[in-house]
């Protein structure tokens, strides 16, 4: 089965614009929520997220080592079994959820506060409320029904909005705490309706213990690829001033913003690729689309670099000029853009069912983590401050991803060549990136204003993306493909991509 790359990205749209209206929405409860509450208030709200976020990573991985399964398992029409995949997977965590849920609910009577302990319990319910959703929307995901994720998606964008700005003025901090809640509860009524699992409750001891020898990895790899994405704001807090730290939030926060866009792609691309293995004659048939796939993806993310570059200019010389100093961190963090993207496809292939080299993956991104804290530990204590720790950031996300796809040659190309042929096609649009990073830094002090600036800056891209991709990339990019995804995203646009 072919990967229609324009399907995957018409589905993504849906997503990507959700979010985007989320973030949108976020950003404007934000602004209002800080006229009303107070910084202790809003670090009571921050606290009870940390509780929240470490009962969500901290997990077995039943579901994760479950749900890979899944899209395999359908595409070879084996539904039964699909469906007991699941129901086994959703069951044992289920079980295991109580764990943190009553270790929220007792940690609530440890704290004199009465704020905290409210706060506690109500988290409490959120997280279990939170969980029973995440099956539906995992698992609707995981089927190809894009259409009922992405409404969810639209509710988890607009119900928290409503409710903060609803009720922050007489509920205060309680009321971002309900938020969340209210939005577990209208979306766990939506699933059951537009996409019900028809789960039962099914125990098979084997089957767990199956389950959770991968999972554990699987998690695991998922818990260092989290650390991973805060140790460098981790040394910056503990070795640099506050200020400091605040640059870096600021450009790593955008930069973590737009990589949802590719995030999007490859988060629907990975159940159609799952599925289209189970109806491969072999491995290389299974995963020969991800090649094409891969440099559609680094073609697609390698222009985001200059594009990015040239708005957060924007954004911080005509709105945020309180974070000019960012301007360097961030130039040096676009390049994340592409690193921690096309990365996933190799993570994708190592972490399926069919491959099983999970291990492999954790070993990298482990490595990978160690040798980052080190050498951000190492460029601070140097002096090179949030700039130098940025450079290893990125770095050390460059190595990843390389070792990544070296250790999943195997199974994307039969031959050496192909592989060599293949990392030549994905590197080359990060290489015509670079001249970008050093016109960014000179063009501010050469050409007076920020319009003209950026219309060089635009005409430069447009001229060396267009000759790249006439010269190298023509069977990859031709016009009747941009002309169908020029509709898919107009239809999107005048359908507010979710119909």
């Amino acid at each position: 089965m072919t990967i229609s790359v324009i399907n995957v990205a018409r589905n993504s749209l849906k997503f990507t614009s959700a979010n985007l209206l989320g973030a949108a929405l976020m950003l404007v409860a934000n602004i209002y929520v800080a006229t009303i509450l107070l910084p202790g208030e809003y670090g009571v709200y921050g606290f009870l997220g940390l509780w929240l976020m470490y009962a969500n990573l901290i997990r077995p991985g039943f579901t994760i080592a479950g749900y890979r399964e899944i899209p395999v398992l359908l595409g070879q029409e084996k539904d039964e079994a699909a469906q007991r995949v699941q129901n086994v997977a959703v069951t044992a965590d289920m079980f295991y959820s109580v764990l943190p849920f009553i270790v929220i609910i007792a940690a609530a009577f440890c704290f004199a506060d009465t704020t905290l302990r409210i706060g506690l319990l109500l988290t409490a319910l959120g997280f279990a409320l939170a969980t029973l959703t995440k099956y539906h929307a995992d698992i609707n995901l995981l089927r190809q029904n894009f259409n009922v994720v992405a409404w969810g998606r639209l509710i988890t964008a607009v119900v928290p909005f409503v409710v903060i700005m609803a009720a922050v003025h007489w509920l205060k901090v309680y009321a971002l705490i309900i938020a969340p809640i209210v939005m577990a509860a209208v979306l766990f009524v939506y699933y059951r309706r537009r996409g019900p699992i028809h789960f039962r409750f099914t125990f098979d001891r084997p089957e767990v213990l199956r389950l959770v020898k991968v999972g554990i990895v699987l998690q695991a790899g998922a818990l260092v690829l989290w650390a991973f994405r805060l140790a460098d704001r981790t040394v910056i807090a503990s070795m640099l001033p506050l200020e400091q730290l605040g640059l870096y939030a600021f450009a790593i926060g955008f930069i973590m913003a737009i990589l949802k866009i590719p995030t999007d792609f490859t988060n629907v691309l990975q159940p159609i690729l799952y599925k289209g293995l189970g109806k491969a004659a072999d491995i290389y048939e299974g995963f020969r689309d991800t090649r094409r796939v891969a440099v559609y993806l680094a073609l697609g993310t390698a222009m985001l670099i200059p594009l990015s570059q040239l708005g957060f200019y924007l954004v911080v010389t005509l709105i945020a000029d309180n974070y000019i100093a960012s301007l360097p961190i961030f130039y040096v963090l676009s390049y994340d853009l592409y690193l921690a993207a096309i990365m996933v496809i190799a993570v994708i292939i190592l972490t399926s069912s069919v491959v099983n080299k999970q291990n492999l993956s954790l070993l990298i991104h482990g490595v990978g983590l160690g040798l980052n804290i080190a050498l951000d530990i190492l460029v601070v204590r140097l002096g090179y401050g949030v700039v130098g720790v940025a450079w290893v950031t990125i770095g050390t996300q460059g190595l990843v991803t390389l070792a990544l796809y070296y250790a999943a040659r195997r199974y994307m190309f039969a031959a050496a060549g192909g592989f060599r042929r293949f990392l030549a096609m994905i590197l080359l649009p990060f290489a015509v990136t670079i001249p970008f990073y050093f016109l960014h830094e000179w063009l501010p002090t050469a050409v007076p204003g920020a319009w003209r600036l950026t219309g060089i800056s635009l005409a430069a891209q447009a001229a060396l993306w267009g000759a790249v991709i006439a010269v190298f990339y023509r069977k990859y990019v031709s016009r009747t493909e941009i002309r169908l995804l020029v509709t898919e995203i107009k239809k999107q646009i005048r359908e507010r991509p979710l119909a």
